[in-house]
């Protein structure tokens, strides 16, 4: 019977697929425990502290490194947005302009740590070791410890 075969010539039922194998032709591994684990991270940052204080978890260096990584980038996190609340605090002082440009930066701050968020918990899930500028080798130091 060829491979493609989604049904039984013979019989004419259905041919049971083998998900892990199809994932493994594509070049896709299936989701590790550890990639989810490190994926799981970067939810607030409460599950990064509870993966580093878990003996059970914290001895595998991939969730070590996201959870290090994901308490940085939030940490990271709010002193970009106590930066931009001053900047925004400042432009809005000038009249008509400055309080547009005020929004401006703030939205495109928020959406740049929005979908740097999001490209990071992706990266983490593929079982990638992404590392953020300054923040990754930093949390690659932390992980080796």
């Amino acid at each position: 019977m060829p491979e493609i075969s989604g049904f039984c010539p013979a019989c004419g039922r259905a041919v049971a697929v083998d998900t892990d194998a199809e994932a493994e032709i594509a070049g896709i591994e299936p989701l590790s425990r550890d990639a989810f684990l490190g994926a799981a991270a970067y939810f607030t940052i409460l599950p990064a502290i509870i993966f580093l204080a878990v003996p059970a978890i914290r001895h595998k260096r991939y969730v070590r490194f996201h959870s290090w990584q994901s308490i940085l980038f939030a940490v990271s996190t709010v002193v970009i947005g106590i930066l931009t609340r001053v900047a925004f605090a400042i432009l809005t002082v000038f009249p008509f302009l400055g309080f547009l440009l005020a929004w401006l930066i703030a939205g495109l701050v928020s959406l740049a740590i929005v979908f740097l968020w999001f490209a990071i918990v992706i990266k983490a899930a593929l079982g990638d070791a992404y590392e953020l500028p300054y923040l990754g080798a930093w949390s690659n130091r932390l992980a080796d410890r």
